[in-house]
């Protein structure tokens, strides 16, 4: 009877001490983890004595940020050649591959927003990036989105994608873009 006793009395110690050494730090994965020490004043207001607060955010992308960047995969703009409102050929596909992600994505509205290189006047380029929006909308809706939840809007030359004085950074201007609203 008294072996039994130790040996219960050995597996009570050797589970108490297992239990003592499970308290170290485990790693948090998935979340951005800060302390921050509270000043003595502050401290003094709360009537805490801790000085220090743990603050625990998630760095997991919102679905909006993960639809955007589906969008941008997809493809989110189409060029136009100079003084022109029709869409380059290449686009043709990059907007069925949007009316394919819009029409997945059934709860999304977007804006395509017109734009022009730096060339005309400011008037002149705001009705041609009007245009421009407008024909990519067109063509989304004849693919099958609803016209109700595509929006335009045109920023002529006063947005460029690229500030070069040259016809490459010329051409970068020249676009509409499919903007998801948030």
């Amino acid at each position: 009877m008294k072996i039994f006793k130790k040996y219960i009395i050995l597996i009570l110690v050797v589970v108490l001490f297992s239990c003592s050494e499970n308290t170290k730090n485990v790693p948090i994965t998935g979340a951005e983890m800060r302390t921050e020490s509270i000043s003595g004043d502050e401290s003094k207001q709360s009537g805490e004595d801790n000085k220090s607060s743990i603050s625990v955010t998630d760095n997991i992308k919102s679905t909006n940020d993960v639809l955007i960047e589906e969008l941008t995969e997809v493809g989110d703009r189409v060029f136009f050649d100079y003084d022109q409102s029709r869409f380059k050929n290449e686009g043709v596909e990059t907007l069925k591959r949007q009316a394919k992600f819009l029409q997945k994505n059934l709860d999304l509205t977007v804006r395509i927003e017109g734009h022009c290189d730096q060339r005309g006047t400011r008037e002149y380029n705001l009705a041609l990036g009007e245009r421009r929006a407008f024909s990519v909308k067109s063509f989304l809706v004849s693919l099958g989105v609803e016209e109700s939840r595509i929006s335009v809007i045109s920023y002529g030359k006063e947005k460029p994608q690229s500030s070069g004085e040259n016809e490459t950074s010329w051409a970068q201007n020249r676009t509409a873009i499919t903007v998801i609203n948030q």
